[in-house]
């Protein structure tokens, strides 16, 4: 882990770096509330969450949009809170949500999508990603500036009605049309992803590599982007550092010669966690306010 580029980053993320301390608990840290996950689909959630924990969210509910909890308890993050998705949406004193990882395109899960949407308030900041895009688009919703999308192409080809190619010949443009048209923060994932505000700004990230291309990789960035958020990083700092830490760890095990053939998602909770910790020390070490 290169520890100048980890200094650049302090300076582009400040929050990120910054850990309270002295008289914490795990409501310091922020709770956060993770929606998806239809039957066939229970791990998409699962990784979010974990990628949520080791991203430093201090409780972390899972809401799976299945009519019976599919598992009593996770084995390997037996911490995670499980519920369904229609007794979460109750929940009170949430900092942040997230919802659409394996969320499904069935009625239930339009109707879950809309109860959340119904919601909305802005104060909480919200990720969509996944089938949640796609049930945006179909119900044509406008959202808020503490709102985020995080599309692939196709999603958001989906989301302007236009085709994938239109898309990926001007990535940039198309971001920025989405966060005008959504009113919200968008991300086009992919090679360089693009990050839009609804200000119509713009910036593009160049962390990560083709290992990323595997399924439950954006899962975890959705993990670890909600975390941000519930931990009360601000909007644009949690979207771009996200991206970023997502990258940064699928760069690491490049380094490592893990990836990018056969990369799974899974092996990038580690160490966006272990990256998050290593800015945390080198910005005491240098001193860094």
């Amino acid at each position: 882990m290169n520890d100048e580029s980890l200094l650049l980053a302090i300076k582009q993320f400040p929050t990120l770096s910054q850990r309270k301390t002295g008289n914490t608990h795990k409501g310091t840290f922020g709770t956060l509330a993770i929606i998806g996950s239809a039957e066939s689909m229970s791990g998409a959630i699962v990784l979010a969450g974990k990628s949520a924990l080791k991203a430093g969210c201090g409780k972390v509910f899972l809401g799976f949009a299945q009519s019976h909890l599919p598992v009593p308890f996770i084995d390997s993050a037996p911490e995670l809170m499980l519920q369904t998705a229609s007794s979460l949406l109750n929940q009170n004193n949430l900092t942040a949500w997230a919802i659409g990882c394996g969320l499904g395109l069935s009625a239930n899960s339009e109707k879950i999508l809309l109860s959340l949407l119904a919601k909305i308030d802005s104060n909480t900041p919200y990720v969509f990603d996944a089938d949640a895009l796609v049930l945006i688009a179909k119900n044509k919703v406008k959202l808020q500036k503490n709102c985020v999308l995080t599309p692939h192409p196709k999603e958001a080809s989906i989301l302007l009605n236009c085709s994938v190619s239109q898309i990926q010949n001007n990535r940039e443009q198309s971001a920025l049309k989405i966060a005008q048209q959504y009113q919200c923060w968008t991300i086009i994932k992919g090679q360089h992803t693009i990050i839009a505000s609804p200000m119509g700004d713009i910036s593009i990230n160049k962390t990560g590599n083709s290992g990323l291309s595997t399924a439950g990789s954006g899962d975890v960035l959705t993990g670890v982007m909600a975390s941000f958020l519930a931990q009360g990083i601000p909007m644009s700092e949690s979207v771009k550092s996200a991206v970023w830490i997502h990258g940064m760890a699928a760069d690491i095990l490049l380094e490592k010669g893990i990836g990018p053939i056969g990369l799974t998602a899974s092996e990038l909770i580690d160490v966006i966690r272990a990256i998050r910790n290593r800015i945390n020390k080198i910005k005491q070490t240098h001193g860094i306010d």
